[in-house]
């Protein structure tokens, strides 16, 4: 959308080459990097190694880690960065990877996976959201972040519980003399989730708790401690499916922003999901398949009923070929002043026209 007008305008048409590759050795390990080209820009969206040694699995390299069993929220998945600036059809497009070492010991039916993460990667924000100064920590040890997660995985329930310690990829703004600072903060998170089926519904929820590791009250760049969970219902109907989901967060040692609350205070509480003690949202997502699984219609929406922002994501697939693909998407954020939705919307509303080729 063009600023202040009722009208938009095209942002940006390229052509985008991914090359993937990927080598097994079998039971020994393998290896898989993917660099995407784009005009003068070259990105190495994943590139590692893994290794099999009996029960154990090592894994190093650039690696993109997602986290937790909830549909588009998940307060659990805090590893790696997110780019939330990009324009794509594809919702895991915003993933970024991060360099990290990574293990697994496997003992069916218990998995437990161990992550170290010696470097800081921020996330990308929406524009305006983060200043061009950053104080983010640099590559020292007592700087580095891990996390561990014990996985559960029966045939009739899929459970975790998982905890991290390091820096958010998130980062507040803060104030120093005259001038904004990106700075980044440490957290620790403790969290769980769970999948199953009952009677052909199937049942998902995740939590997490959150708690800065210093002190938030006099930082006004790092937020209060908070509770997030989400629970949600999903069922399939032939070629109809359907995702119903509810979401909560709840901030604890909460106060009320003063009227006379500096700018960058309630930029900070508004990216935060913080601007109210207690906020609740619900999510849908249907999806029906077509033409013998070539056309899939899907919209993704969700309503804040604490804050009134809407968002609405639909997405109309076509698979041409097996080797030719068109997606049509849209994204369109809207809600009151000084929400994080109606501060982005101008900027971040589009219509997306994708055609893709595999060879």
């Amino acid at each position: 959308k063009i600023p202040d007008k009722n009208e938009a305008e095209v942002k940006s048409e390229y052509a985008e080459a991914s090359l993937k590759l990927k080598v097994q050795k079998h039971d020994f390990g393998d290896a898989f990097m993917e660099i995407r080209f784009c005009e003068a820009d070259i990105d190495l969206r994943e590139a590692y190694v893994s290794t099999y040694m009996g029960s154990f699995d090592f894994c190093i390299g650039r690696q993109i880690v997602v986290w937790g069993r909830a549909d588009a929220f998940n307060p659990t998945n805090i590893i790696t960065p997110r780019n939330m600036v990009i324009r794509s059809v594809e919702e895991d497009d915003r993933r970024e990877g991060n360099f990290l070492v990574r293990s697994f010991y496997n003992l069916k039916p218990i998995r437990i996976e161990a992550i170290w993460i010696p470097v800081y990667s921020p996330s990308l924000l929406p524009l305006g959201m983060s200043p061009e100064q950053t104080d983010y920590p640099d590559s020292s040890l007592k700087n580095s972040g891990f996390a561990a997660k014990l996985n559960v995985e029966l045939a009739s329930f899929d459970s975790s519980f998982c905890y991290f310690n390091g820096y958010n990829p998130f980062p507040g703004n803060n104030i120093e003399g005259s001038s904004i600072i990106a700075t980044a903060y440490r957290i620790q998170m403790a969290g769980a989730d769970f999948s199953t089926t009952v009677a052909s519904y199937g049942l998902r929820g995740e939590f997490a708790f959150r708690y800065p590791c210093k002190d938030y009250e006099s930082n006004v760049y790092i937020p209060n401690p908070d509770l997030q969970y989400v629970f949600g219902v999903d069922r399939e109907f032939g070629d109809f499916s359907i995702i119903l989901q509810y979401s909560g967060r709840y901030v604890l040692d909460y106060t009320e922003l003063s009227e006379t609350a500096s700018p960058i205070e309630k930029n900070n509480r508004m990216f935060s999901g913080q601007q109210n003690q207690a906020s609740h949202t619900l999510s849908f997502r249907p999806v029906l398949s077509l033409l013998y699984e070539t056309l899939f219609l899907e919209l993704f929406a969700s309503y804040n009923l604490t804050t009134e922002e809407l968002f609405l994501r639909p997405k109309v697939f076509y698979d041409i070929t097996d080797a030719l693909t068109v997606t049509l998407a849209a994204e369109f954020f809207t809600g009151p002043d000084e929400t994080l939705y109606g501060t982005i919307d101008e900027q971040s509303s589009a219509l997306f026209l994708e055609v893709k080729a595999f060879f």
